[in-house]
């Protein structure tokens, strides 16, 4: 596909990294010239300065022969009018980066942007958000998602030296209702196999049904502490997001913000009445002393500033905080906020990449989540009739290295694929894959490829 991406800054850097690395042509547009020269230097695109919301600038990179146009400015206008400008000019998809709640509030006079030019709004602020919110839901998991209508769930969960499950190989652990779909380790995605063995520090993703992710507790300790009360970090818009949903939900009654961003506090006082504001400095220990941190508190850093976030959490976590969620920009830097404390790091930019990815794969793709070592993924995806994997048993059909058959949902029943498991047509499937195989399972769930070998 030709994909234009309109922003060289963190945002469209990762998105055109990650297009650039599925072999897409893309072109990448930003007025600061050395903001491209980073995309120059690390990337295989092709970069343009100027103006990405000109219609010259648009007629200039040939943009009636573009498939996607994707605007990740920091200016929320500019990417509208980019969007509007391109779906005049004939672009199928067109993608905003709006982050001002002011443009996509249900009001009655806001615009209608489909209706205008706009196909799909991301806000990333808005969708990481409502991940610490599902955090929040599951206590002591470092990652949650949800697929086939939430009735599977995908947990991360980090090994600790005192687990039962520590040191076992994964054939040794009674896990016959759930998948073990993928390890991290020093940074790096591994394949897991019934020799692996689970070692502290590593992070698990466990496939299963939502509704029977209780039977884990006496196995790995995923335990729903009491927790009374959600200390916030900061003021920013995820922050702001996440009182609104955590008010809305009441799932915790007590919820306390702090930051020395006095005018924010104040216009969230405002407006929600369920918060308490302290305007204080969130990094300083004797600030947190004060508001008597401990176990049975859930501290989320959210000020904006890596460096702080890590120096609040680590604070926290001195306190005896044993759930701490913290904003992280970089993926590359989760295993320092690991050292500090962490227990659940959330990367803004890779959940608005996930979004962008669903949009360039193919139509039985039904959701895609990077893993944060981002170097693999996580599919929803549904089988094609007459494609390979369609050929036979699991155990039969020669699955490349670098996939795993994570789930496999069959007229709406859960199965837990083993090496018996035959799917077919308009099955939903969960898979796991390295960057690396992801083309491959792209074929062998769809139904132009006569056998699993010609698909690979």
């Amino acid at each position: 596909m030709k994909i234009v991406v309109i922003g060289a800054g963190k945002v469209g850097f990762n998105i055109s990294q990650a297009l650039s690395n599925e072999h897409h042509d893309v072109i990448v547009i930003d007025k600061d010239p050395e903001a491209l020269n980073m995309v120059n230097d690390h990337l295989d695109v092709l970069t343009v300065v100027g103006n990405g919301a000109s219609a010259k600038i648009l007629e200039e990179i040939g943009i009636k022969s573009v498939d996607i146009i994707v605007a990740v400015t920091e200016n929320d206008e500019l990417n509208m009018i980019a969007c509007m400008t391109a779906k005049q000019c004939g672009v199928p998809m067109t993608v905003a980066r709006i982050r001002n709640s002011d443009y996509t509030s249900p009001h009655p006079f806001v615009l209608s942007y489909s209706k205008y030019g706009i196909d799909l709004i991301i806000n990333p602020e808005h969708l990481a958000a409502q991940e610490i919110f599902r955090l929040i839901e599951v206590p002591m998991a470092t990652d949650m998602e949800y697929f086939f209508d939430g009735k599977l769930s995908l947990i991360g969960l980090k090994i600790e030296e005192d687990m039962a499950v520590a040191g076992k190989r994964i054939f040794e652990i009674n896990l016959n209702n759930f998948t073990i779909v993928a390890i991290t380790r020093n940074g790096k995605s591994i394949i897991p196999h019934g020799d692996t063995t689970l070692a502290p520090n590593d992070k698990v993703f466990v496939l299963g049904e939502t509704k029977g992710f209780h039977n884990l507790n006496g196995l790995i300790k995923l335990k729903k502490h009491a927790f009374q009360r959600i200390i916030i970090a900061g003021s920013s818009l995820i922050a702001q997001y996440l009182v609104r949903l955590l008010s809305a939900k009441k799932i915790i009654s007590e919820i306390k913000i702090i930051d020395t961003d006095e005018g924010k506090l104040q216009t969230l006082a405002q407006e929600i009445d369920e918060c308490e504001f302290i305007y204080a400095d969130p990094t300083k220990l004797e600030i947190l002393t004060e508001e008597n941190l401990g176990p049975g508190d859930i501290f989320v850093s959210l000020l904006g500033s890596e460096n702080a976030n890590l120096v609040a959490s680590m604070m926290a976590n001195k306190l005896g905080v044993t759930e701490v969620i913290s904003e992280v920009g970089r993926e590359d830097n989760i295993p320092l906020a690991e050292r500090a404390g962490v227990t659940a790091a959330i990367t803004p930019r890779l959940l608005t990449v996930n979004t962008v990815l669903k949009l360039v794969r193919t139509k039985n793709i039904v959701s895609i989540n990077l893993l944060d070592s981002g170097d693999a993924e996580i599919m929803e995806l549904i089988v094609e009739e007459n494609s390979p994997v369609t050929k036979g048993k699991l155990k039969d059909l020669p699955i490349p290295s670098g996939i795993v058959i994570g789930s496999v949902i069959h007229q709406g029943a859960v199965v837990v694929p083993r090496g018996d498991t035959i799917m077919h047509a308009n099955d939903h499937v969960i898979v796991f894959a390295l960057q690396s195989a992801v083309p491959k399972v792209e074929k062998l769930f769809m139904h132009s490829a006569e056998s699993v070998e010609e698909a690979l």
